[in-house]
């Protein structure tokens, strides 16, 4: 289970470590359910991380701007209690984003009234 808070502006904030090459960061990233990849990153985070670049893709914002031949990098993130491999994309944004395809079998809870965020794997077969 992982535990993080509502900021000040309203937007839930889960706390994560992300792996490098050659070095490693701790930030905070916001659940959003409109980016279907694993991370994004703002670019001046993630310059130092030595991240490998493996890919080129076409993605859509959420105002249907496409844009063509995006890089798309990999890296290693904590999750829970395990390290994981993402692919990463960068973004001109301050933010980081937690997309659906980490949050997919978890169960993701935001209580407003207390500020908690919690993120919590649901085995199969296990009912809530």
């Amino acid at each position: 289970m992982m535990k993080g808070k509502i900021s000040d502006n309203g937007s839930p904030l889960i706390e994560i470590r992300v792996i490098g090459s050659r070095a490693d960061i701790t930030v905070e990233g916001i659940p959003d359910t409109g980016f279907d990849g694993y991370l994004c990153l703002p670019v001046t985070t993630a310059v130092s991380l030595g991240l490998e670049l493996i890919k080129l893709e076409n993605a859509e914002l959420a105002d249907g701007t496409i844009l063509e031949d995006e890089p798309v990098f990999s890296g290693r993130m904590e999750w829970g209690r395990d390290v994981i491999d993402v692919d990463i994309v960068l973004t001109k944004s301050a933010d980081t984003l937690l997309g659906t395809d980490l949050l997919r079998g978890m169960e993701v809870g935001l209580n407003y009234s207390t500020g908690e965020v919690v993120i919590e794997e649901i085995k199969a077969g296990e009912e809530k």
